[in-house]
């Protein structure tokens, strides 16, 4: 699948572009570039500049950091219609983990730059699709927060039972 092959009914499987419309969903392929990642292949590593997102149309990634130790911990395994990277996006910070393909995969990459002409040239879609990124990106700092006050109360346990 390339650019000129994807239709706004491809990207409806994206959950972030979900709520879009037919005619905005082909206003915003404007703005995004059609990639493939071929199996096993590294998108990106812990630590490489990060200055765009992807969404998965179809395949698998995954989300990994790598310890010290050589030891690989797993974090995220995505699907067709996942999306990642939005902190790349939104601040251009380095990436926290390393992705990799799974499977063979067609990705959807929105840069920096791409994002900024759609807040100009589009700003009622730009708004609807960063309104779902904030959302998304609430609900994970929300489940991240649940995790760690979890370990915590944990490590406060053992520590008692010692």
């Amino acid at each position: 699948m390339d650019k000129s092959t994807t239709k706004p009914g491809h990207l409806r499987r994206i959950k972030s572009l979900a709520l879009l419309n037919d005619e905005q969903l082909a206003a915003f392929l404007d703005y995004v570039e059609v990639v493939s990642c071929a199996l096993n292949s590294t998108l990106f590593r812990e630590g490489e500049p990060g200055d765009c997102m992807f969404f998965i149309l179809e395949g698998e990634m995954r989300v990994y950091l790598k310890r010290r130790s050589g030891e690989v911990m797993g974090l995220r395994l995505l699907h067709a219609g996942d999306a990642f990277g939005e902190v790349g996006l939104m601040t251009e910070a380095r990436r926290s983990a390393n992705v990799e393909a799974v499977t063979n995969c067609t990705l959807i990459k929105m840069s920096s730059a791409s994002l900024q002409r759609l807040i100009a040239e589009q700003p009622a879609i730009a708004a609807q699709f960063l309104y779902h990124q904030a959302r998304i990106l609430g609900r994970q700092l929300t489940d991240l927060t649940t995790q760690l006050r979890a370990w915590r109360e944990q490590a406060d346990v053992l520590a008692f039972l010692q």
